[in-house]
């Protein structure tokens, strides 16, 4: 078999139903060389054995095909443990309860390499059950250098669309070892060293999560915990990257003032008024007089006097 070019990678946790499905539309693409990487994210349970029986078909289908099981570190950590024994020279990830159309890496491959200067690549895609629903909207595609765009909510890119270069991932990190928001931190850094190029095919199937996805932790409180989080986050992220380039800080506090939005709402469904007006303060501080922002003002007022009545806002 030739050395493979592109290597896709699959962390996994707990989902045994699901990650031979997802494994499969990735030996049904077109592209070859391929290689495909599963990472066994400590799931402790019979994972071991699907994954395994999955050999004969990687083998009929011309896909180098290996698996391994790591301490459960979440997926950022799974997806560099497969970085660093991956052979191919782009690196696409997916998800385990996740699809790609057959020919998404050939159509995105074609993309890359008709644009050498670029350093990863995203398509559109839909959910499962929602096909005339593709996002992002055309409109919202915009490629070349996409860290402001990315932060404005102008550009939309999603990881499980993702195709990036190795030399890409070098020059800007591995994932961040975090179980929630790595992937929107890892493609703000690449961001700032290697534009991207925007596909508008929908060539990937975001499958709705059951309740053990680490993205949809039940409870508003799970809510607060992963708000807190990405505010953490991207703090960070301006104390590491603001000598950077391409980095803006104005675009940067949009996002923050995105995230902030969200918290806020949450404390105000939780009936939290005092913490919501206290954290709208705080974000108008940080973040600047940003339009969803302000919009709370009016949310908070409500929020307010409902509290005086013992009442509290429902979430929509």
């Amino acid at each position: 078999m030739n050395r493979p070019m592109v290597t896709a990678i699959i962390p996994t946790f707990r989902r045994p139903h699901l990650v031979a499905r997802s494994c499969r539309s990735v030996l049904a693409q077109t592209w070859r060389p391929l290689e495909l990487l599963v990472v066994d994210d400590g799931s402790g349970d019979n994972t071991p054995e699907v994954l395994e029986s999955l050999y004969p078909e990687a083998r009929d289908a011309g896909v180098r095909y290996h698996w391994h099981t790591v301490p459960n570190g979440g997926p950022g950590a799974a997806r560099n443990d497969a970085m660093n024994g991956a052979l191919g020279d782009y690196f696409a990830f997916l998800d385990d309860d996740d699809l790609w159309a057959p020919d998404k890496l050939e159509i995105q491959m074609a993309a890359m390499l008709a644009n050498p200067q670029a350093g990863a690549s995203f398509t559109q895609f839909i959910h499962e059950g929602s096909p005339d629903q593709p996002k992002p909207r055309p409109e919202q595609m915009q490629d070349g250098w996409v860290f402001e765009s990315l932060c404005r909510g102008t550009t939309r890119a999603h990881l499980q669309t993702f195709l990036v270069t190795r030399q890409a991932v070098l020059e800007s990190g591995p994932f961040a070892p975090l179980y929630n928001f790595e992937d929107t931190e890892f493609m703000l850094r690449l961001a700032l060293r290697v534009p991207f190029v925007a596909v508008p095919r929908v060539l990937t199937t975001i499958c709705t999560p059951g309740q053990t996805t680490v993205s949809r932790e039940a409870g508003l409180e799970g809510d607060l915990r992963r708000d807190e989080l990405k505010l953490r986050v991207l703090r960070e992220f301006a104390a590491a990257h603001s000598q950077q380039e391409r980095y803006s800080q104005p675009a940067l506090d949009a996002l923050r003032a995105r995230v902030y939005d969200e918290h806020i709402k949450h404390l105000i469904w939780l009936g939290r008024v005092d913490q919501a007006r206290q954290a709208h303060a705080e974000a108008i501080a940080a973040c600047g007089p940003h339009e969803a922002l302000l919009k709370l003002r009016r949310k908070l007022l409500r929020a307010r006097v409902a509290g005086w009545f013992g009442l509290k806002l429902k979430k929509p």
